[in-house]
């Protein structure tokens, strides 16, 4: 079997769908398209951790199995990463079962404000002269994911890892090990304001890293930063049966500036209701939710989504 495909959803703004959209799209993947899928959730709100499963389901993986953050913990003290261990199977359970064919290596909500890390060199960008001192210990803080994950990755098909939202170091480490990385946002200045900010700095991380190459030395693996996968608009407000002007006159613009998904998701409460479950929203049975089921938003996002990756 071939790797899996890799790609990371990021934001530095909250609030913009990120989650919810790595989510359905593997939930998807998984329930529609007949593919294995692996969530990784790196993200210290644990969100994603939590559409999956409720808390004390959490808690009791936790102490049986341990959390990313007890993975990171062994990288640093240099020990086995033993991936599998980690990887939680099928968490997503329903009235009629469980998802099959999805899986999931889950956060830990005891890191909020904390960046899984600490070293001197786990900001943005470093100095010329600290990243030519430091460049091994600089290559080797952003292959914590890329050797955990390396180590599943020919068990599935895709591999979804929702960032936090901000370039720091996790963030760095999903890149270096994606094959692509995807932004959502709501179509609003706000919200987009940063994007192409966004899209440059993620190269600029790579140039970075290419530089921390250079000084360290020729690898037989050299790391390579994921490329841009495109936009994804979530919470579009309609009006009438129609997005609103503000909404499609931003979407315009941003797909004048960066590749877009042509299929969005639009503000609906069965989202929420869904979420509260812990369940896709084709699996929540409130007629909100129905109602929201019946627009397969998510379901042509994801079809979308596996004719470009």
């Amino acid at each position: 079997m071939p790797r899996a495909k890799v790609v990371s959803f990021i934001n530095y703004k909250g609030g913009v769908g990120k989650t919810t959209t790595t989510y359905h799209i593997g939930c998807s993947l998984a329930q529609h398209h007949n593919k294995k899928v692996l969530l990784v959730d790196i993200d210290p709100q644990t969100n994603l951790t939590f559409l999956c499963a409720p808390p004390e389901k959490w808690e009791d993986f936790k102490k049986r199995c341990g959390t990313i953050a007890t993975m990171y913990k062994r990288f640093q003290e240099k020990q086995p990463l033993d991936t599998k261990r980690f990887t939680w199977q099928e968490p997503i359970q329903f009235t009629e079962g469980r998802i099959t064919n999805l899986d999931l290596i889950p956060c830990d909500i005891d890191l909020l404000g904390e960046d899984l890390g600490g070293g001197k060199l786990t900001g943005v960008f470093p100095t010329l002269e600290s990243l030519r001192q430091n460049s091994k210990e600089y290559l080797r803080e952003r292959m914590f994911l890329r050797n955990a994950i390396r180590e599943v990755q020919d068990k599935y098909d895709y591999i979804l890892i929702d960032c936090p939202p901000n370039l720091y170091l996790m963030t760095q480490n999903a890149l270096a090990i994606s094959h692509w990385y995807v932004i959502t946002t709501i179509p609003d200045h706000l919200s987009t304001i940063g994007l192409t900010i966004l899209i440059d700095k993620v190269k600029k991380i790579g140039k970075w890293i290419k530089s921390a190459q250079t000084f360290a030395g020729k690898s037989k693996r050299p790391l390579m930063v994921a490329k841009f996968g495109g936009c994804i608009f979530v919470k579009v407000r309609i009006g009438g049966g129609l997005i609103t002007n503000t909404h499609l006159g931003k979407m315009e613009e941003v797909r004048k500036l960066a590749p877009s998904f042509s299929t969005y998701t639009t503000e609906l409460i069965g989202y929420s209701e869904a979420a509260e479950n812990c369940l896709p929203i084709w699996l929540q049975g409130s007629p909100n939710a129905k109602r929201a089921a019946r627009k397969r938003e998510y379901e042509k996002i994801t079809d979308e989504f596996l004719k470009r990756f």
